[in-house]
C-alpha cells in the first residue's frame, strides 16, 4: 500500500531534482508525532524518510525512481544495504567508517558522506576527488531538519534523491545516537 504524503502527495508525484534545476531544498518533518520526514521544496517532494525500526529495515526511503529499504548490517565492518523494495538483490552498499566517512559505490562513482565542516554542523557527499555533490547544513529546530544543497555539476547522477534521502538518513541517525547518549549521562 502507498502511504499518502501531506497535502495528498503520493509517490507518483514525487518530483526529480535535476528536471527542476533547483540548488536546494530543505529537510522537513511533516508530523512532529512520526518519524517521517520529506526532503522538498516550497512546492514540491523530491524524496521521503520513513524510519520504521522494528520490521525487518531500519528505514524506507522514497523517490521518484521507487521505493528502496536500508538496513544496517555487520558487527566489525558496519554497513548499510541499500535495495529496491520486494527485491532480494543490493543495489548498494554503504560503508560506515568511525571516523565520520562512510563510502558508497553508486550510479557507477565512489562517493563519501563525511563533515564538511564540523564546526558549522554541516556534512556532505563528496566524489572521489572531494568535490561536493551535495551540502546538508542542520538545524534541528522544529519541523524544519534543515538545509541541503547541491552542485549543479552533479546533475547528472541518475540517484541525486536517493544520495539525498540516505544523507538525510544517516544524520537523522546520529542525532538519534547523539539524543540517547546525553539522556544516558
Amino acid at each position: 500500500m502507498q502511504r499518502k504524503f501531506q497535502n495528498l502527495f503520493s509517490i507518483n508525484m514525487l518530483k526529480k531534482i535535476s528536471e527542476n534545476q533547483i540548488t536546494g531544498v530543505k529537510l522537513v518533518k511533516p508530523d512532529v508525532t512520526k518519524k517521517y520526514y520529506h526532503i522538498a521544496s516550497d512546492t514540491d517532494i523530491f524524496a521521503t524518510i520513513d524510519l520504521i525500526h522494528g520490521q525487518g529495515s531500519l528505514a524506507r526511503l522514497e523517490t521518484p525512481e521507487g521505493s528502496y529499504t536500508i538496513k544496517r548490517q555487520g558487527i566489525f565492518i558496519p554497513y548499510i544495504s541499500i535495495r529496491k523494495e520486494n527485491d532480494e538483490t543490493d543495489i548498494a552498499e554503504l560503508f560506515l567508517d568511525i571516523y565520520g566517512k562512510s563510502s558508497i559505490q553508486l550510479d557507477g562513482s565512489a562517493l563519501s558522506f563525511k563533515p564538511l565542516a564540523l564546526w558549522k554542523n554541516h556534512w556532505g557527499w563528496v566524489n572521489e576527488k572531494n568535490r561536493p555533490v551535495m551540502k546538508f547544513m542542520l538545524t534541528i529546530s522544529g519541523q524544519e531538519r534543515g538545509d541541503i544543497e547541491f552542485s549543479k555539476d552533479f546533475f547528472y547522477f541518475q540517484n541525486l534523491e536517493l544520495l539525498a534521502a540516505l544523507g538525510g538518513y544517516l544524520l537523522l541517525q546520529l542525532e538519534d545516537e547523539l539524543t540517547r547518549l546525553s539522556e544516558n549521562k
